[in-house]
């Protein structure tokens, strides 16, 4: 009887020097028991690590073709190094827009339009508020994005391309030396202009129910509003009828009126009202932009 008892106490040994093989159930019982010690009493790191390397490179990852863009602002800055003159400022603008290499032209030609017209509003043109939206409409249109919303910030494409400006590129500086303004030649000094009203045209020939113009000398003109609604619009004009009448032809044709407005875009950049399409480049298969506003 000692043999037996000695052996069922050995059966239960739990001690590594038993000359015994354990049982498998005792066995798999033991290795469950002491498994939770041995794995409470060593930190497990690594996935508590992998799960928070996984969360927070999923949280800061974006596409490579993402560009924070913000709404267009304005520039201001004093220059400390130089006094800018009217004529060196203009001067240093168009080399540099007429000597960049690098970039796609269309996008450069883009800003430029787009600086000229804040420039503008600055200089007594058009009305601040309206010029800000139309600038920002243009390089909304190109796929233009700001990510402060200071052009002198750099730009990117819409192949993220980056477009760098200098600051006297940009805007006037704040201390930019007076200078008396020249007048054009094609305008008086009053500020009006000799071409006739192109109201006073259009009541004319509403009028007498028929066009001045020869049929020979009609151009078709098609524009695309900015707003997206319906299609493309096709309206006639005289080939040296002003821009500002083709605006005028436009409103009518698309329904629009008071206080809508129309400003006319070609090629990345706005055409001045008071010359003709085919005077600033225009080509009869292109489509012009006509940006809507009010």
């Amino acid at each position: 009887m000692k043999p037996s008892a000695r052996g069922c106490c050995l059966s239960h040994s739990t001690t590594s020097n038993s000359p015994y093989p354990p049982e498998p159930n005792s066995s798999s019982r033991g290795i469950t028991s002491s498994q939770p010690q041995s794995h409470s009493a060593l930190p497990r790191p690594s996935t508590h690590g992998s799960n928070h390397s996984t969360h927070h490179s999923t949280r800061h990852t974006q596409p490579l073709s993402t560009h924070i863009n913000r709404p267009l602002k304005r520039h201001v800055w004093t220059c400390k190094t130089r006094l800018w003159t009217r004529s060196d400022i203009d001067r240093e603008r168009t080399d540099f827009f007429d000597t960049r290499v690098s970039g796609r032209p269309e996008i450069w030609q883009t800003l430029r339009a787009a600086l000229e017209i804040l420039r503008g509003s600055e200089e007594g043109g058009a009305d601040g508020e309206e010029a800000m939206a139309t600038a920002q409409l243009i390089l909304d249109a190109a796929g233009i994005t700001l990510p402060t919303g200071d052009l002198a910030n750099g730009a990117y494409d819409g192949f993220g391309g980056f477009y760098p400006m200098p600051e006297h590129i940009v805007a006037d500086p704040t201390n930019m030396a007076h200078s008396p303004l020249l007048v054009p030649d094609d305008e008086d000094k009053d500020g009006e202009s000799d071409e006739p009203d192109e109201e006073e045209i259009l009541r004319r020939r509403e009028e007498k129910g028929k066009a001045v113009v020869n049929d020979r000398d009609l151009i078709s003109v098609t524009a695309r509003l900015s707003d997206g609604a319906g299609q493309d619009i096709v309206v006639s004009v005289g080939k040296d009828d002003t821009v500002r009448f083709l605006a005028r032809r436009l409103l009518e044709e698309a329904g629009l009126s008071h206080p809508k407005s129309i400003r006319i875009a070609y090629m990345g950049k706005i055409l001045k009202d008071n010359q003709s399409l085919t005077a600033q480049g225009w080509n009869h298969q292109h489509i012009i932009n006509a940006l809507v506003f009010g």
